[in-house]
């Protein structure tokens, strides 16, 4: 192609950017003209061959890749983008589906002075441990209740509501209320039991839905329980749970199958459910020295990718809230996030949010996608607060239009209406010279060389093996409620009423018509029968009647109902006989 004096030459970026020295073993010598700043590590963005220099922005910018599959987005952006920052030693979080990341880059990082954290969702009883619930709890325990709910939330809209129902998502946003509710139930349960931080887990959660909801089939409501009621002393737990606690039993059932549904992401997999029930791994750690997380997935399902969202959004906020109480709002170390295959997570909720706010706080993204289609089918409009974002675009290959035509028609044309870079010519850029397009800031666009990973002088190179370190088992509770507790809650019991539906805040009190009484004899004994059959029944059956709602949780309770009814049945017929003195119907 004749030379376009619209298009940007290389020279421009090398004198514009940062340069990194290929091969060069001395530290001193590896970055060289330096871009203004406190960092120096950064996105390859052109690579001269006759210098052995690529030139890299080192500055704060997100940068978006853009590139189908087989493009060499990972082999000559991502991985060459892990080793430069690593040599910079700033701080990663590196999404690698088929851990060639890792396995290309984690044993010279180690050998850098990294800590190295892998959270293996592919084959969990391999590397570090992660409980998604361990910060918010974190929260709940020191009193800051707000930020703890805010985090909750995050789980249970993550976990729940990223990939919902288009038709109806009724049932994954009341699942997603069910879920926030319990977490927060499960926080209260433990902080009042005096239980250790690792109770608070998946399991115990899955464990309390089914405390509470353990029985939906005849006269037994949840909310007779005597779990509810302890519940229920808590707004936000009670606000967050009675769409589902108070709902008809056909409508509580759909919600309770769509929430075991999307939980069904840790039942099916014991080794992942411990993985998630320990932790080791401190978040805050990660913007405060040369730290690299790597999350393994699976790349040919996307069963469990909602995970490496959550712990994205988590990792995130939480640098955030470290970074707020510094002096200068920042990170005592950058953090940038290495996301490849981006737009095949779930959606981060509130990413064009996320992606506005990091740079002020020394948070940076690199993102991979393939094409603009999928990146709008995951985010929609935040789709194009996203890419806006990206100052940088690098564009390697894609047979997709409407990407095609946007980026032609960001390089702009010639004087003759020509584009400088046809939708022909974005086609046919040559993958063995690794050639790519690079949209940085305000200069031009500029056509490129790149460098694959294995020409970086070290073809031959060590992977660092998953280790299987030591995890305690699994812990839950059995959710029995302290005496205490049970005697605080013994007032409210004997003063509610049984009738469910008066106990529901959100249906308004009903007008019944008087029914008729049978005579009190009759009445006497029917009781008698019932009481009779009563304590012919076993243990479970009387629970099953549900007698602990009416505070009665022994014989001797019995005994003194039957007394109270035979108390309450005299009295009828003194007052009858005081109405009635002749003891017949008047003439």
């Amino acid at each position: 192609m004749a030379e376009n004096m619209n298009l940007e030459g290389k020279e421009r970026l090398f004198k514009e950017f940062s340069h990194f020295s290929v091969g060069e073993k001395n530290p001193s010598k590896i970055f060289t003209h330096r871009q203004r700043g406190k960092y120096v590590g950064g996105v390859p963005l052109a690579y001269d061959a006759e210098r052995g220099l690529i030139a890299i922005d080192s500055s704060d910018t997100h940068t978006l890749v853009w590139g189908s599959t087989g493009s060499l987005k990972t082999r000559c952006v991502i991985e060459p983008a892990v080793k430069i920052i690593g040599k910079s030693g700033e701080s990663m979080i590196i999404n690698d589906p088929k851990a060639e990341i890792h396995n290309r880059c984690a044993a010279e990082l180690k050998d850098e002075g990294y800590n190295i954290i892998v959270i293996n969702i592919r084959d969990p009883e391999f590397g570090n441990s992660w409980n998604p619930l361990a910060i918010p709890y974190r929260f709940y325990l020191s009193g800051d209740i707000d930020r703890a709910a805010e985090f909750a939330n995050d789980v249970a809209h993550n976990l729940m509501t990223e990939e919902r129902s288009t038709k109806d998502p009724f049932w994954d946003y009341s699942a997603s209320d069910c879920l926030f509710g319990l977490i927060l139930f499960l926080f209260r349960y433990a902080k009042d039991h005096n239980l250790d931080e690792s109770v608070v887990n998946m399991s115990s959660l899955m464990k309390l839905r089914q405390q509470l909801f353990k029985t939906n089939t005849g006269a037994f409501k949840p909310q007779g329980s005597l779990l509810w009621k302890y519940a229920s002393e808590d707004e936000l737990v009670e606000a967050s749970l009675s769409g589902s606690v108070y709902a008809p039993n056909d409508t509580r059932n759909s919600i309770l199958s769509t929430f075991d549904q999307k939980m069904r992401t840790f039942t099916i997999r014991p080794s992942l459910l411990d993985m998630l029930s320990n932790n080791d791994i401190d978040i805050g750690e990660i913007g405060e020295g040369k730290c690299a997380v790597f999350l393994i997935i699976p790349d040919e399902k996307n069963t469990y990718n909602n995970l490496v969202s959550l712990f994205i959004k988590q990792a995130y906020e939480y640098l955030i809230y470290k970074a707020s109480s510094n002096d200068d709002l920042k990170l005592k170390h950058r953090v940038n996030f290495v996301l490849d295959e981006f737009a095949s997570l779930p959606p981060i909720s509130s990413m064009s949010t996320l992606i506005s706010a990091a740079r002020s706080r020394d948070i940076r993204f690199i993102l991979a996608v393939q094409g603009k289609h999928q990146l709008i089918k995951r985010y929609g409009d935040e789709a194009e607060t996203i890419k806006s974002n990206c100052v940088n675009w690098i564009y390697l290959t894609s047979r997709e239009y409407d990407l095609l035509k946007e980026i032609s028609d960001l390089c702009g044309e010639q004087r003759n209406r020509t584009p400088n870079l046809s939708v022909y010519d974005l086609q046919h850029f040559s993958k063995e010279k690794c050639e790519a397009l690079v949209l940085c800031g305000r200069l031009k666009p500029a056509k490129v060389n790149l460098l694959d990973i294995d020409r970086f002088g070290d073809k031959e190179y060590t992977i660092l093996e998953f280790a299987r370190l030591p995890r305690k088992p699994r812990q839950t509770t059995n959710f029995a409620l302290s005496e205490e507790i049970k005697h605080r809650l013994a007032p409210v019991l004997s003063d509610r009423p049984v009738d469910a539906e008066s106990r529901n805040p959100y249906i308004p009190p009903v007008s019944r018509k008087p029914v008729p009484h049978d005579p009190p004899a009759v009445v006497s004994k029917v009781i008698e029968t019932s009481v009779a059959g009563a304590k012919k029944k076993s243990v479970n059956e009387v629970l099953q009647l549900n007698l602990e709602a009416m505070g009665i949780r022994s014989q001797e309770d019995l005994d003194g109902l039957i007394r109270q009814t035979n108390k309450r049945i005299a009295d009828l017929e003194t007052e009858k006989a005081a109405l009635d003195p002749d003891g017949g119907d008047k003439k």
